[in-house]
């Protein structure tokens, strides 16, 4: 087995799980700790948890905010975020050995690559919003789109018997050698993972955090 089938396959894994559960978990803990400099007081707001929660699940899967606040980019990142939560179930689904979860994987990386090359298009060539772009931003959108295409194009996301491999990460004996094609995307994967911590795509994990401080702190 080459050395690159055995780092990318059984030790990076490992290595971006870890540097994403202990960077998001920073994130967190900051969070928390943070002091709040200024209320929204916006009214009226959610009193109870079971608000809070559907308030935030409205704002996830809708992108609501960013209907109001900057439509042109509303719709590629709705499609795009669609898609990485479509890949995220496709890999629940698949460890649970559901067979549609192929499907759901195909779908949800042709989404992602579609949004994410759709935001980079406009970000690009629209002046209004390439003068609110940062070069990060672009990085970040670039990362998602290969990341999907390579998904997409070696086959991963459609492969059944992909199973195996992280059911063997799961519990410390992965399944390896990999088919070669595979090895771009899983580097890119954990790549991305160990990067996102230190990047805005780390929103997902505080997002409660800086709804519940800051526009509902009026309640505490």
């Amino acid at each position: 087995m080459s050395f690159w089938q055995s780092f990318i396959g059984g030790v990076l894994p490992y290595i971006a799980i870890a540097a994403l559960i202990l960077g998001l978990g920073y994130k967190v803990v900051y969070w928390l700790k943070a002091p709040v400099n200024l209320h929204w007081e916006l009214f009226p707001y959610p009193r109870t948890l079971g608000g809070q929660i559907s308030e935030l699940l409205m704002e996830v899967f809708t992108l609501r905010s960013l209907f109001h606040h900057n439509r042109k980019l509303w719709f590629p990142s709705l499609v795009m975020h669609w898609g990485i939560y479509a890949v995220v179930f496709w890999l629940f689904c698949l460890l649970v050995g559901l067979p549609f979860a192929v499907y759901l994987g195909v779908v949800g990386g042709i989404l992602a690559v579609s949004g994410s090359c759709l935001l980079f298009l406009l970000r690009a060539i629209v002046p209004e919003l390439r003068q609110i772009s940062t070069p990060v931003e672009y990085l970040n959108l670039l990362f998602i789109f290969f990341l999907a295409f390579t998904a997409l194009m070696s086959g991963a996301l459609s492969d059944f018997t992909f199973r195996s491999y992280f059911i063997g990460l799961l519990t410390f004996k992965p399944h390896l050698p990999l088919p070669e094609n595979y090895l771009v995307f899983l580097l890119l994967l954990w790549l991305f993972m160990i990067y996102i911590p230190f990047t805005r795509m780390a929103h997902f994990a505080v997002k409660y955090f800086t709804y519940h401080k800051v526009k509902w702190g009026e309640m505490e």
